[in-house]
């Protein structure tokens, strides 16, 4: 297509081929001309029929632009900075391999940025649930729903974007070297944060001029497999989040150290605690440990990254539901 994009959309992707193709078709079926965007698939070190369901594609949607580039170096950070780099646009747009957009995202999106004054550095909005297995009877929305409330609005010192639903001005990717490659999801392993960091400079650097720009209307659907609806995986994030916390805000001294310790053992006496009160008005022990225990699994996470302590979590694969044959378990190990 001889016609410059004027947003890109980045979809990184590790072995997901089964979910892949219909997180493509949702970006073929945007209201927005094809001439306007193009889709960019990183292939991150997928050993799957990746490839072949981009060919696939390429051959059916013939009219959509779509390529795909290879980032062999394992990790999201990696990942998404190749796709920004390989990106033609003037705006770049970030989705999960494992999700699906609505139909009017990017065409939303760029009006946002046009017509906003001042105009924003980035946009993002909703990232709700899309169920590819029966939903438990205890398991609620809310716990995959990430929002920044019904208004748009500004987002206050603090907040970001969740990595599935979120679009930059290229330039400013540009000005701060995108994502850390030190943090984020890494193949199996979960983890977080590469976006919240690029944030915080962003916020840090730019301040007043930092305008992210949040409207409920973008709006995500991302994949929710059996495997995430327990308890344990939710915990696991949690605990996750903690130690990525830890990391990311590392005490200077032993003193200081010392004192988050301490100040670690106490907040989750004071959070189990209070848990242990509430049992009782939840009617589900899942409910209730998803609701109660998780930030008691952040102070957790927190404390033993503070000792030294890190433990690798493994993603459920949420292909399992779609091939019986795959993993069912997630797994621990110490690195």
């Amino acid at each position: 297509m001889s016609t410059r994009p004027t947003i890109s959309v980045v979809v990184c992707t590790h072995n997901r081929a089964a979910l892949l193709r219909q997180a493509l078709d949702s970006l073929a079926g945007q209201t927005l001309d094809r001439t306007r965007y193009e889709v960019v698939v990183v292939n991150n070190g997928s050993t799957d029929e990746t490839p072949t369901v981009v060919r696939a594609f390429q051959v059916t949607e013939h009219q959509c632009s779509l390529r795909l580039v290879d980032e062999p170096t394992l990790g999201l950070g990696h990942a998404r900075n190749t796709g920004w780099k390989a990106a033609r646009g003037e705006y770049v747009a970030f989705m999960d391999d494992d999700a699906k957009a609505d139909s009017t995202w990017l065409e939303h999106a760029l009006q946002l940025f046009e017509k906003s004054r001042p105009a924003p550095v980035a946009v993002g909005g909703q990232i709700r649930p899309w169920y590819v297995s029966p939903k438990p009877a205890w398991y609620k929305d809310e716990y995959e729903v990430r929002s920044w409330g019904c208004q748009a609005r500004p987002l206050s010192a603090g907040e970001s974007f969740s990595g599935s639903n979120m679009i930059f001005a290229k330039q400013v990717l540009q000005e701060f070297g995108g994502f850390d490659v030190n943090v984020g999801m890494r193949g199996k392993r979960i983890s977080m944060g590469e976006e919240t960091v690029l944030f915080n400079r962003i916020s840090e650097s730019l301040r007043d001029r930092a305008i992210l720009l949040y409207d409920p209307e973008l709006i995500v659907y991302h994949a929710v497999s059996r495997r995430n609806m327990t308890a344990r995986y939710h915990l696991s994030r949690w605990f996750v989040a903690g130690q990525v916390a830890c990391r990311l805000d590392a005490p200077a001294s032993f003193r200081e150290r010392l004192s988050r310790l301490r100040a670690g053992v106490t907040a989750i006496r004071s959070l189990m605690g209070a848990a242990l009160e509430q049992r009782k008005l939840f009617p589900n022990h899942r409910s209730w440990m998803v609701e109660q225990l998780g930030p008691v699994a952040l102070e957790t996470g927190r404390l033993l990254a503070g000792m030294g302590l890190h433990l690798s979590v493994r993603r459920p694969e949420l292909t399992a539901d779609l091939h019986p044959s795959g993993s069912t378990a997630g797994q621990w190990s110490f690195r």
